[in-house]
């Protein structure tokens, strides 16, 4: 009886697709299971009246040749290059994001500027060794005072946690300028940053690899949920599948796994099962969700940047991305502006329950004030929420995470990648790269060319 060659991955989403696309170059059988409709997981883009939208930003810089060269292949000259705006919105003014120390220092006025020199010099000099939270490794690199007010209300807004309670080893945006010489360079000379985007939106990325597979005789199954993963001796050997739309289930025999499932939820799905104490462990990673209120606004010009970041307790909005202001492409016309509005929030909260049109007028209110709309009208919108969108580095958080890794780690043929699989907060590029090297390394391990 043959074996079977294919390898499944679980997930369309940034590195399922990337790990699909470089198990098709390198020529291995490979087989990609969706319970959605469309590839794309949280790069998903979606369409609104010609209006070309996607989930938030993904913007595409990377530093990892690997992973330029992939970009390159599949995108060609269906890419726009752009210089990135974006600032922060903090105190009823806007600073550049992230923030420069100097423009920071001019924007707050001279007694808190001379709070902020008190606080960072010292913290330059002796910098804190051994932070135990986020708020400590912050405070201990630029001073306590800095951290208040570059870092705090926006990093708090965003994982609905006191910074205290946050992880060390999380950085959210990084702060440009780590020495005063870098300070007084950035204060001659203004830093550009280009990057890489779609001309039709995220999705275009997704929809060309989903092509490119398809082409080459490979299959994605949508609207297919995975029920069980059956192991032998930590060797994955079949899936159960089952159809959404038609309710079936087949039981499928498999080369190997790459999966960027929800670790919680991989967990229950192995069969035999696992130890109950790693599903307790499992339980303690959390992750944020987020609520999006597009609005469409009357206006053509309403202001330059991809994405304003809202650094301000007292609004609940969180960010602000203007696709206008990204690929001339995804509008329909050159006398509005598609803003979409970001709500980072728990399941149950206040802001996950509100309905369509409350979020809606949610969104209009606090884009009128921070000033962003003036007289402009909004002449429509919608509203999408997405579960488990940023994995919470609570305090801790690596010990369970490592008890799950060490389980998971004596299977031969499981690979766990992407945001949701490895429950690592990469970016974009990032998480391409994880379903590339996975990908790697499953062809290598199968030995089938």
């Amino acid at each position: 009886m043959s074996q079977p060659s294919e390898i499944y991955v679980l997930g369309a989403g940034p590195a399922g697709m990337a790990a699909a696309y470089t198990a098709t170059k390198k020529g291995h059988p490979v087989v990609v299971v969706e319970r959605d409709s469309q590839v794309g997981g949280l790069a998903k883009s979606i369409e609104y009246q010609g209006f070309i939208l996607d989930y938030g930003p993904h913007f595409f810089g990377s530093d990892i040749a690997a992973v330029h060269e992939f970009w390159d292949e599949v995108m060609g000259s269906e890419q726009v290059t752009f210089q990135v705006i974006t600032r922060m919105y903090w105190q009823k003014k806007y600073f550049t994001y992230p923030p420069s120390v100097p423009e920071v220092l001019l924007g707050v006025g001279f007694w808190q500027s001379l709070k902020i020199l008190l606080s960072y010099v010292p913290a330059q000099l002796s910098p804190n060794p051994n932070p135990q939270n986020y708020a400590e490794r912050v405070s201990g690199k630029f001073g306590k005072e800095l951290f208040e007010v570059c870092f705090k209300a926006y990093v708090e807004k965003l994982w609905g946690i006191p910074c205290t309670e946050i992880s060390a080893d999380w950085e959210a945006g990084k702060f440009r300028y780590t020495s005063f010489l870098e300070i007084l360079k950035n204060a001659m000379i203004r830093e550009e940053c280009r990057v890489k985007f779609p001309r039709l939106g995220s999705r275009q990325l997704y929809e060309r690899i989903a092509n490119f597979i398809g082409e080459h005789d490979q299959q994605i199954l949508f609207n297919h949920e995975v029920k069980q993963i059956h192991h032998e001796n930590f060797k994955v050997t079949q899936l159960t599948l089952k159809n959404s739309k038609t309710g079936e289930e087949k039981v499928i025999e498999c080369k190997g796994v790459i999966s960027s499932i929800p670790l919680s939820i991989l967990l229950q799905q192995l069969t035999p099962a696992v130890p109950s104490i790693l599903v307790e462990r499992v339980k303690s990673l959390k992750f944020r969700n987020t609520a999006i209120a597009y609005l469409i606004v009357e206006s053509g010009n309403l202001f330059p940047d991809q994405c304003i970041y809202i650094n301000d307790a007292n609004i609940r909005l969180g960010r602000v991305t203007n696709f206008a202001n990204w690929s001339k492409d995804m509008v329909p016309n050159s006398h509005q502006t598609p803003l979409c509005c970001e709500y980072w929030c728990d399941f149950g909260d206040s802001t996950w329950q509100q309905s369509e049109a409350e979020l809606l007028v949610q969104a209009e209110q606090d884009l009128r004030a921070i000033g962003l709309l003036g007289e402009a009208k909004v002449s429509g919108g919608f509203v999408v929420k997405l579960a488990r969108t940023h994995p919470i580095y609570a305090v801790n958080y690596q010990e369970a995470l490592s008890e799950v890794n060490d389980y998971l780690n004596q299977f031969e043929n499981l690979d766990i990648i992407g945001r949701y699989g490895a429950f690592k907060y990469h970016d974009q590029d990032g998480t391409l790269y994880m379903g590339m090297l996975a990908a790697e390394k499953a062809v290598s391990k199968s030995g089938v060319s």
